[in-house]
């Protein structure tokens, strides 16, 4: 059975590039847009990880956060990446402290952000 992940970024392209690219890779892939999106989405299913990206809202957001907190308590099993084109020592240090098992920052290649997942959930194709 195909492992599932939830990839959650405002921006489409981003949204396309990553779930084609695991489709690719054998994995199931749902996508979000917004915080609320995710949530309601890991509330009725079982991911094997959840990529995120900390701003969805603005240069001010920081809903990555939350879902990582979120995914915590419901799903403590899924195993959270945090990718970022904003992190800070600051923001890092809160993404793992609310469970983050991962913290990466943009531009980051397919391939390598693939082996982190596959890493985290021992999961290849």
């Amino acid at each position: 059975m195909k492992p599932r992940i939830l990839i959650v970024d405002d921006e489409p392209a981003i949204r396309f590039a990553l779930c084609d690219y695991f489709r690719e890779c054998g994995w199931e892939v749902d996508t979000a847009a917004e915080k609320e999106e995710a949530e309601a989405l890991l509330a009725h299913t079982a991911y094997a990880v959840v990529i995120a990206d900390l701003r969805l809202t603005g240069i001010y957001g920081i809903e990555g956060l939350d879902i990582i907190q979120w995914s915590r308590h419901l799903r403590p099993e899924t195993r959270v990446v945090l990718l970022t084109g904003n992190g800070t020592p600051e923001i890092e240090a809160e993404a793992r402290r609310r469970g983050a098992d991962a913290f990466l920052h943009k531009p980051l290649p397919l391939p390598e952000l693939e082996r982190v997942v596959s890493d985290l959930t021992g999961w290849a194709a």
